[in-house]
C-alpha cells in the first residue's frame, strides 16, 4: 500500500503536464469504478447491501471528495514538500482524536512513536516556509478529511465489506469529479490517447485507487485507524527510494536518518498497540 502511494505522486505529475486537475480526477476515477465493474461482473467481488450503500456516501465525501478537492488547490499555493509534512500530520490528529471519537484506547508510548515517525518525515523534507498560507490551510483541510474518512471507514466497517465501502467511494468520486469537471469546462476524455495519461490513469485508477484504498478499508475493519494510519508515513520512505533508483537523486544523511524514524515508528505503534490488546 505504501508502495503504491508512494510511486502515485510521479505519475500525476506525468499526467498533470497534459490535462487538468479536476479531467484527470475524473477520468482517475472511471478507471477505477471500470475495473470495480469488471470484478462485480466476474462475480469476483459481492456487493450485498445494495439498498443501505447511501450510507457510505459519508465515507465518499470525506474521501475522495473533499480529500482530493483540499489536496487539488492546496498544491497550487503550497510546495510539495509542504503538503507532504502536512500530510505526515494525519496519524497524529487520528492518535490524540481516536480517544474521543472511537472511545479506543490509545497506549501512551504510542504519541511518542507518532512523533517519531511524523520527524522522521520533517527530516527527509525539511521546513520549507516560503509558501502561501491560503494553500498550508487547505492542505490542512485535506488532512481533516482524511481524519475523519479513517473515522467513518472504521465505524461502517462493522456493517459493509471493505469492497463495499472502496466500491461507493470509486464511483461517487467519479460521478462527483466528472460533474466538477464539466461545471469548470475541463472534461475531456480525448486525452486518455495520451500514453502519459493513460498510463497514469491505469496505475492511479486501478492501483492507487481501487486496490490502495481496499486495502486501507480491509485494514481499517481489522485493526485500530491509529495502527492502519502511521504506514501512510511509509509512502515518504518509498519516494525517496524511488526518486534514487528512477530519477538518480541523491539519498543524503538526513534521509537515512528519517527513514529510520519513520520505520521505528510505524513498528513501534503496531508492536505496543498489540502488546496493549493481548
Amino acid at each position: 500500500m505504501s508502495v503504491i502511494f508512494g510511486l502515485s505522486f510521479l505519475f500525476t505529475k506525468n499526467a498533470l503536464d497534459f490535462t487538468t486537475p479536476y479531467n484527470f480526477l475524473s477520468i482517475r476515477f472511471l478507471f477505477a469504478s471500470l475495473s470495480f465493474l469488471i470484478l462485480f461482473a466476474l462475480k469476483i467481488i459481492k456487493i450485498k447491501n445494495t439498498k443501505k450503500l447511501y450510507k457510505l456516501l459519508i465515507v465518499a465525501f470525506f474521501q475522495p471528495i473533499l480529500y482530493f478537492i483540499f489536496e487539488t488547490n492546496g498544491l497550487k499555493f503550497a510546495s510539495s514538500s509542504e503538503a507532504g509534512i502536512l500530510i505526515a500530520t494525519i496519524p497524529i490528529f487520528i492518535t490524540f482524536l481516536s480517544p474521543f471519537i472511537l472511545k479506543e484506547k490509545v497506549p501512551k508510548i504510542n504519541y511518542l512513536f507518532v512523533f517519531l515517525s511524523f520527524s522522521g518525515v520533517l527530516l527527509i523534507m525539511g521546513l520549507n516556509v516560503n509558501e502561501g498560507f491560503k494553500g498550508k490551510i487547505l492542505i490542512l483541510f485535506a488532512v481533516f478529511s482524511a481524519v475523519f474518512y479513517n473515522f467513518a471507514s472504521k465505524y461502517f466497517s462493522k456493517e459493509f465489506s471493505p469492497q463495499e465501502v472502496t466500491f461507493v467511494m470509486m464511483i461517487t468520486g467519479w460521478i462527483f469529479f466528472t460533474i466538477l469537471a464539466l461545471i469548470n469546462r475541463e472534461l475531456n476524455y480525448n486525452v486518455i490517447s495520451n500514453k502519459n495519461v493513460f498510463i497514469s490513469a491505469i496505475y492511479l485508477g486501478i492501483f492507487s485507487s481501487t486496490i490502495a484504498f481496499f486495502l486501507i478499508n480491509y485494514m481499517l475493519s481489522k485493526v485500530s485507524p491509529v495502527q492502519s494510519s502511521i504506514f501512510s508515513n511509509l509512502t515518504t520512505v518509498v519516494s525517496v527510494i524511488a526518486g534514487f533508483f528512477i530519477r538518480h537523486e541523491r539519498i543524503t544523511f538526513n534521509h537515512i536518518i528519517g527513514m529510520s524514524l519513520i520505520i521505528l515508528g510505524v513498528w513501534g505503534v503496531n508492536y505496543f498497540k498489540y502488546r496493549s490488546e493481548k
